[in-house]
């Protein structure tokens, strides 16, 4: 890996957090008894159309679903590994997600929206790691060996606000 500047160091995503799979041990379309509820299930389409935030959703789990699966609380980092590899969006709300989606819970001291926006600018050589067939994917072995350049906290504050602004005006143009 490359030098970093001074106070920055490398970190893997493990090391700055949670990271692990979403569960969901039945697809959507063999276990209706699992859908209904009142527990929000994210897919790769909402992390797709979230530009950053989800803030919406299509399905939800019933109390069966939620036993099946996890709920992840709001501000989870949500990384999509199958068909559309490494689509990021941060949770807006406690939700599921089926294991097509890595969840990842930063650190107190860890920026969970530098984090995203890293991800976002790796997106194309975490493809690279996905193979060639009918549908392309990356495992969770692949997120965890992810070398995250990672600034002091203020400074990823700071990497946030000025990203976030840069953004901002691209929206408006």
């Amino acid at each position: 890996l490359p030098d970093l500047p001074e106070g920055w160091c490398w970190a893997s995503l493990p090391q700055l957090g949670e990271l692990a799979r979403g569960k969901s041990k039945h697809r959507p379309r063999n276990a209706p008894h699992l859908y209904g509820g009142p527990y929000p299930f994210i897919q790769t389409g909402e992390i797709r159309q979230a530009q950053g935030v989800i803030t919406d959703y299509w399905q939800t789990y019933s109390e069966a679903g939620l036993a099946q699966s996890r709920l992840w609380p709001n501000g989870t980092l949500c990384i999509t590994i199958a068909a559309n590899i490494a689509e990021t969006a941060i949770l807006g709300f406690d939700a599921c997600f089926p294991d097509s989606v890595v969840g990842f819970v930063a650190e107190q001291d860890v920026n969970v929206r530098f984090v995203e926006y890293f991800i976002r600018t790796i997106r194309e050589d975490l493809e690279r790691y996905a193979p060639a067939t009918a549908q392309k994917n990356i495992n969770l072995e692949t997120l965890q060996n992810v070398g995250v350049a990672l600034p002091p906290l203020p400074e990823q504050h700071r990497i946030v606000a000025e990203v976030e602004r840069r953004l901002s005006v691209v929206a408006e143009v």
